[in-house]
């Protein structure tokens, strides 16, 4: 009885908070609002029984990811509350790649073949260790590199702006 109200809680939050990013103008407030929606997803997680996802989600995304970008954009911002506003082909285009989603979404969902007697996943740090180190090598690697890109181009983008004098410039 418990557990579907708060499965409903923890959904509705989620989704409340993913409509409160798209619609906040203000970039630090997207940001808690993120932090939120992390958090929510994080208690789906507990609620599934993932708990090793879960604990995962709010240490590195709601305490790591999330708060990094909170202060990335206090430090770097040249306003203190820097507003979004999107220009019309950006929120047409927002839609239709939403409307896109979805309709992949619930076409998914309508042709899964859904089967109770499939086997639980383990819930254990040592197999996710040995899946993650053996079989799955490949694409942990590639998410590191991506992960290392952006966090080259992030400093790239948040590097002073210092004028350069040209040797033509100075004085003789």
């Amino acid at each position: 009885m418990i557990k579907p109200l708060f499965f409903y809680i923890f959904a509705l939050s989620s989704v409340a908070a993913g409509v409160a990013i798209i619609a906040s103008t203000n970039i630090v407030r997207m940001a808690y609002w993120l932090i939120g929606m992390l958090l929510s997803v994080a208690g789906l997680y507990f609620l599934q029984g993932a708990y090793f996802l879960g604990v995962i989600q709010i240490i590195v995304y709601a305490g790591g990811v999330a708060v990094l970008m909170v202060f990335g954009v206090m430090l770097t911002s040249q306003r203190v509350a820097a507003q979004l506003r999107p220009r019309r082909w950006e929120v047409l285009w927002l839609l239709v790649t939403a409307a896109m989603l979805l309709t992949g979404i619930v076409a998914t969902l309508l042709d899964a073949r859904w089967s109770p007697e499939e086997a639980a996943a383990s819930n254990n740090v040592a197999d996710f260790g040995i899946h993650l180190l053996g079989k799955f090598v490949g694409p942990f690697e590639l998410a590191s590199i991506l992960l290392l890109i952006a966090l080259l181009g992030a400093a790239y983008l948040a590097r002073p702006k210092v004028p350069t004098v040209k040797p033509e410039d100075t004085p003789k």
